[in-house]
């Protein structure tokens, strides 16, 4: 299998995607020896037309991405690396 088809797997997020009242609250409460992702609770799941980030900390919807009836190519393998 080709290296570039496994760096698919590894963590390559450029851009993360938060909840706006997360991130003013996280801004404002500064809290210690957290980041706004382990501040943040979201839910992120497949609807019927697309993919669904929810927050939960809040009930609100931060992003729904509608499929357009396409149907994406998805990986769900794992990859794992030894920690040293």
């Amino acid at each position: 299998m080709p290296s570039t088809v496994l760096q698919n797997l590894n963590n390559n997020i450029k851009n993360q995607i938060v909840c706006a009242k997360c991130e003013a609250e996280y801004i404002a409460e500064k809290p210690i020896n957290t980041s706004l992702q382990e501040y943040s609770l979201l839910d992120v799941g497949f609807t019927d037309v697309g993919l669904q980030v929810w927050c939960r900390r809040h009930n609100v919807n931060v992003v729904h991405v509608d499929f357009g009836g396409n149907k994406l190519k998805a990986d769900f393998r794992a990859l794992e690396t030894k920690l040293q």
